[in-house]
């Protein structure tokens, strides 16, 4: 029992610092793919900007960045992958009108997310029309628009449309309604008195777009002394490669203040970050940088930037006078952040997917307690040994059946514990569990033509029923409690005892005088339950070992046993319904495309 002790807790030792290096492992390779995600993100954010200013160069060396940066990481096959695809796609069409690069490029998006469409922000009936050219490319069905009417093409110049602000004429400051430039403008307000505590360590209310040659007023705020922190502006003007640094100033309401000037504001999006420093504060706080600075689009009707403005911002009230180009973009950027989130969740914890089927093999053993029992040969006291030795023919004169006197009996020399099972959320799974017994019996000298005694069965095969739940998770750890249930359907009922007929006694063995010659065993009851503990340690999303320490109870006779068991499970989640590839939701840590259908960059990649 010592040394059985002794095992366990040296296996569990072993596991549990596998396991706290393969967490370490994994938390850095998250934390690394999180960071790819964002930075390709922004990359898509300047790209589709300048595809607005008609910088299709700029936008395409930009995708291929992209794409390179997702490649170097392993991440080619991630969805932002195929939005950036899509985005190339688009560049091709419209900025080059080169539409076997655009399918090309559509081609790749499908293979890692079939059902993608098309960004509202650049969609156009000749790109929807490479987009089916793509799926059927791709073996696929045609999927739906994304909107019911085509945005128009992104070298038009955006409609002029009343600012909501402004459509009254009393609303906002600014240019009129239509975007007339030179009108006569509106009286400002007083400068709003900044909130009693900012809402972010570094805030800067601002609206979602400004309109052309406009100065643009800033305000700033910092959580942490607010009235000794100091910042600065930095933005670009359109077709500049340089940023231009303007240090904010103290406003009598103690505003962080700065005013760009209206000739800095044209093109399609101004560009700018900030940056702030709080006494006591090492690092500066910033809004953006300069390697991916934040954009505002410039739009024609849009309500100036001015106290007016930003009273509205302060209320929550949107100052919008249409949604911005680069908002649009934002909906499916950020779902797949939420996804990526999701993803790597399943990632780092790489449990067995809910509706997975899984087939486990352990190996065990055990002890067997009992009261007073007759072992399964049901051997007799002899009342009359001498006339028996001396006479070999003497009529043999029988006692009562040989008990063995209570105690522990180990259970079996070893058993098979084979399973097969469905896994029915994160945490319950049930299956069906065989238990298979083997006890060799040594019978030498054993006779039997008298008393007619059976031979004793060396076999106890059982079936049972088996509820799991996971009651904790820790990591790749999972600890859970069991329920059995189930019959004896071979052998000496659902499990049986074991008896040698010579042995060392102990505690843990206290080798009962069966009166015989042989070695014996003691049969179970036809009916069991148990219940029991274990761990699980998954090795990754499809194999996993296990141990678990079980106490069961027969009926018909009372037998308990104590036993361990552990080995290795293997899950799978079968997808019947997938026809072709799966969509992003449904491609969770199951199926995946197969390294050898991975394309390389295509040859109309710029090179470096």
């Amino acid at each position: 029992m010592k040394m059985y002790r002794c095992f366990l807790s040296s296996l569990v030792v072993v596991l549990s610092v596998l396991a706290l290096s393969s967490q370490a492992m994994a938390a850095g390779k998250a934390a690394k793919a999180q960071t790819t995600v964002t930075k390709v993100v922004e990359i898509n954010k300047q790209a589709l900007a300048q595809m607005q200013a008609s910088k299709f160069e700029a936008a395409r060396d930009a995708l291929w960045g992209a794409i390179a940066v997702l490649t170097d990481a392993n991440m080619a096959d991630h969805e932002i992958a195929a939005r950036t695809h899509v985005h190339l796609a688009a560049v091709y069409m419209t900025g080059f009108n080169d539409k076997n690069k655009a399918i090309r490029q559509l081609v790749m998006a499908l293979k890692i997310n079939p059902n993608i469409k098309i960004t509202p922000q650049v969609e156009t009936p000749a790109l929807d029309e490479a987009l089916d050219a793509a799926r059927n490319q791709a073996s696929l069905p045609p999927g739906a628009r994304t909107s019911a009417a085509p945005a128009a093409p992104m070298a038009a110049a955006p409609e002029s449309t009343p600012s909501p602000t402004s459509a009254s004429g009393s609303e906002a400051g600014g240019s009129a309604a239509g975007g007339r430039r030179g009108a006569k403008k509106l009286a400002d307000v007083e400068e709003p008195a900044p909130p009693a505590k900012a809402p972010e360590p570094f805030y800067c209310p601002l609206p979602s777009e400004v309109p052309p040659k406009e100065d643009i007023l800033i305000r700033c705020l910092t959580q942490k002394a607010p009235k000794r922190s100091t910042a600065t502006l930095f933005y670009r003007e359109s077709g500049g490669e340089d940023f231009t640094p303007l240090p904010m100033t103290r406003s009598p309401q103690g505003w962080l203040t700065a005013t760009v000037p209206a000739a800095a504001v044209t093109g399609n999006a101004f560009q700018y970050y900030l940056e702030a420093k709080v006494p006591g504060v090492k690092e500066p706080l910033t809004i953006g940088s300069s390697d991916g600075p934040d954009l505002m689009p410039i739009l024609d009707g849009a309500a100036p930037m001015n106290n007016r403005t930003l009273t509205l911002l302060l209320q929550g009230k949107d100052t919008s006078a249409k949604t911005a180009p680069i908002a649009d973009d934002q909906a499916p950027l950020e779902e797949i952040n939420k996804q990526y989130q999701i993803d790597e969740e399943l990632r780092k914890y790489h449990r067995r997917l809910p509706g997975s089927f899984f087939f486990s093999l352990g190996l065990g053993t055990g002890s067997t307690y009992h009261s007073n029992i007759r072992p399964d040969s049901h051997e007799l006291k002899w009342t009359n040994k001498a006339a028996v030795a001396s006479d070999p023919n003497t009529p043999a004169q029988l006692g009562d059946p040989v008990e063995i006197t209570k105690g522990y009996s180990l259970a079996s020399l070893g058993q098979l514990v084979p399973e097969i099972g469905y896994q029915v959320s994160d945490r319950l799974a049930l299956s069906l569990q065989a238990r298979i017994q083997y006890a060799p019996l040594d019978s030498q000298n054993w006779r039997n033509d008298i008393t007619k005694a059976s031979y004793p069965p060396t076999w106890a095969v059982g079936l049972f029923l088996r509820g799991q739940y996971a009651f904790f998770n820790a990591g790749n750890f999972q600890f859970f409690g069991s329920g059995v249930a189930g019959l004896g359907v071979a052998g000496g009922g659902a499990f049986m005892g074991y008896n040698p007929k010579a042995c060392t006694k102990s505690t843990f063995n206290p080798c009962p005088n069966t009166g015989t010659d042989h070695s014996d065993t003691i049969s179970a009851g036809p009916v069991a339950f148990g219940a029991g503990v274990g761990v699980m340690w998954h090795l990754s999303r499809y194999f996993a070992l296990w141990l678990e320490g079980r106490g069961m109870l027969s009926v018909g006779p009372v037998l308990a046993l104590i036993e361990a068991n552990g080995g290795l499970a293997f899950a799978y989640k079968f997808d019947f319904e997938r026809s072709a590839a799966p969509p992003v939701q449904e491609t969770v840590g199951g199926w995946e495309r197969p390294p050898e259908e991975r394309e390389a960059p295509p040859a109309d990649a710029p090179s470096e």
